[in-house]
């Protein structure tokens, strides 16, 4: 009797831990956010670097449709999509066993797209003005701090919002000259742990 008392102890005690693991990896999906470019989509991969650990690294990814003047031609109205990658790492201050979990991190900020730029004004044949546009690179280049706000629905289902402020160092193109400008980004998001 005492042999199967032992067995099934040490039976539960090598079960028992792998029950009380946390997931170390989250995949999420951004539907819906904004950015100082536009629109945007996308996905995110999360790196816990242990279990139960306060810190993890990011690898988000996001399509951009950018925003128009209203006064641009029918031409120049369709700029193509920008691609912004925002790798970085997040520190979660509490405990991660929370349903709600704060977590504060930076970011560095890697944007490229096309986009019109406004170039001059010039008479075309019947005698009108008309402003002319070209379409060229943008790179764009800079560090973010980024404040998450996390909602574990169950043990794998998650959801949140993230804000970030930062500033770019490179933002120029082949018709715009380099820029210190500001960025923001405001995405709600959901995923799975795993």
């Amino acid at each position: 009797m005492k042999k199967y008392i032992a067995v099934t102890c040490l039976l539960f005690s090598c079960i028992a831990p792998a029950f009380a693991q946390r997931e170390t990896n989250a995949i999420r999906f951004s539907p819906v956010g904004v950015n100082e470019v536009g629109t945007t989509v996308g996905i995110s991969y999360e790196k816990y670097l242990a279990q139960n650990s306060k810190l993890s690294l990011v690898f988000p990814l996001d399509v951009v449709f950018r925003q128009h003047d209203q006064l641009w031609t029918s031409d120049d109205r369709s700029s193509p999509a920008y691609f912004y990658f925002t790798p970085g790492f997040k520190f979660y201050p509490a405990s991660q066993e929370r349903p709600v979990k704060y977590a504060i991190g930076s970011n560095l900020v890697l944007g490229s797209g096309k986009r019109y730029y406004y170039t001059s004004s010039s008479v075309s044949s019947d005698g009108t003005w008309r402003d002319r546009y070209k379409l060229s690179n943008n790179t764009r280049l800079g560090v973010m701090v980024t404040n998450y706000v996390n909602f574990d629905i169950s043990r794998k289902f998650t959801m949140g919002i993230n804000l970030g402020f930062g500033l770019l160092y490179v933002d120029k193109s082949a018709n715009k000259q380099n820029d210190i400008g500001g960025t923001v980004q405001l995405s709600t998001n959901f995923g799975f742990k795993f």
